[in-house]
């Protein structure tokens, strides 16, 4: 009778080892899962498609500014060589500028726009 006891204990520890070990197993396979569907999956997820959205208008916005500043820069120097090679030079920076935005993404503008500043 004692011996039908403690196999029966064995067999209960056993399982109850293996579903412990089957829910971790099951608790690590669904987070690297979600952090894969994270990576790759982001064009399904609306916080990335907003952020997508609020690039396009702040990059939209800043040609919009730089449009109407070299605007005002022509009414006011006139239309010389010189001032058409200091607005040709602004919009590459722009350019360049939107080009590591978009390369980077919206969070790292302030570090690019400080790395900018720099030059």
């Amino acid at each position: 009778m004692n011996s039908k006891i403690d196999s029966l204990k064995r067999i209960f520890g056993v399982g109850i080892f293996g579903i412990a070990l089957l829910f971790a197993a099951s608790v690590t396979a669904n987070a690297q899962y979600r952090d894969n569907d994270s990576y790759y999956g982001r064009q399904n997820n609306r916080s990335y498609n907003r952020n997508r959205r609020t690039d396009k208008h702040h990059q939209k916005h800043e040609k919009q500014e730089l449009k109407h500043h070299q605007r005002h820069e022509r009414e006011y120097y006139g239309n010389s060589r010189e001032l058409r090679g200091h607005q040709k030079q602004e919009r590459r920076q722009l350019k360049r500028h939107q080009r590591i935005e978009r390369k980077n993404g919206y969070n790292n503008r302030r570090r690019n726009d400080d790395h900018n500043h720099d030059n």
